[in-house]
């Protein structure tokens, strides 16, 4: 089975890359066009973020089921902080959210060919951080930018993707930059690492969960409360999850 698992891993990749392939081809020209980057992401990426979630569905049988989507609010500035358990997460949340997702990133991406294409082409928050502080300091001045231009500020405050069953101190960033600015915040948990494992090509078949929380309030107050708060709640509802998929 693992073998059969690992199978339509690679087949699911092989479309991948021809997907992604087709998207610089359609964001490239669209940026030399002068397409906005709002039409860039709402015609182009969000799309291409369905389409890849769809393939992995059909290729690899991994469906996802959302609840607390009524806990986005329809406009206003919004910082997303994600559970991170596999390169999943940025797909849903590229695809899902109501306002389109800017994601902090290594400028360093922008060198891989076709994918460094798309990145670059899409003006989001590339931070050097070889620079260490610096970088921070420069995300804190360029994303309030963002955030008046409509955009939701997505982190993932672990840092680093974390394999269910095994914890990390969540960073306190996504928390300092949400406070500094009196946004509030959008907690998201969900299951992805059971079915997208970390450093895996297998697939592992099953529905991945995601719950949206309530929006936690930032203005006035302490980050590391603050992120206290979003850890206590991410943490809970993910093992909820884990509850609900053991009881089915």
């Amino acid at each position: 089975m693992k073998f059969l698992y690992a199978v339509r891993g690679w087949i699911f990749y092989l479309l991948l890359s021809v997907t992604i392939v087709g998207l610089a081809l359609a964001v490239l020209p669209a940026k030399l066009a002068g397409c906005s980057l709002r039409w860039r992401y709402d015609r182009l990426c969000r799309p291409w973020a369905k389409l890849v979630l769809r393939l992995l569905k059909v290729v690899c049988g991994v469906d996802v089921k959302a609840t607390g989507m009524e806990n986005m609010p329809d406009s206003g500035p919004v910082v997303v902080l994600s559970k991170h358990q596999s390169a999943w997460d940025p797909f849903w949340l590229g695809a899902y959210l109501k306002q389109p997702a800017c994601f902090l990133y290594k400028r360093s991406l922008h060198r891989i060919p076709v994918l460094g294409w798309i990145f670059w082409s899409m003006e989001m928050l590339a931070v050097d951080r070889s620079k260490g502080r610096t970088a921070f300091e420069h995300f804190m001045e360029t994303g309030p930018e963002f955030l008046k231009r409509g955009w939701w500020i997505c982190l993932f405050p672990e840092g680093t993707r974390v394999p269910p069953g095994e914890h990390v101190r969540y960073k306190t960033g996504g928390a300092r930059f949400a406070c500094a600015t009196g946004t509030p915040i959008l907690p998201v948990a969900h299951t992805a690492g059971t079915c997208w494992p970390k450093n895996s090509v297998a697939k592992i078949p099953g529905t991945i969960r995601v719950s949206v929380g309530p929006l936690i309030e930032t203005r006035g107050r302490d980050p590391h409360e603050v992120t206290a708060e979003v850890e206590a709640w991410i943490e809970a509802e993910v093992e909820r999850l884990y509850g609900e998929n053991a009881s089915r």
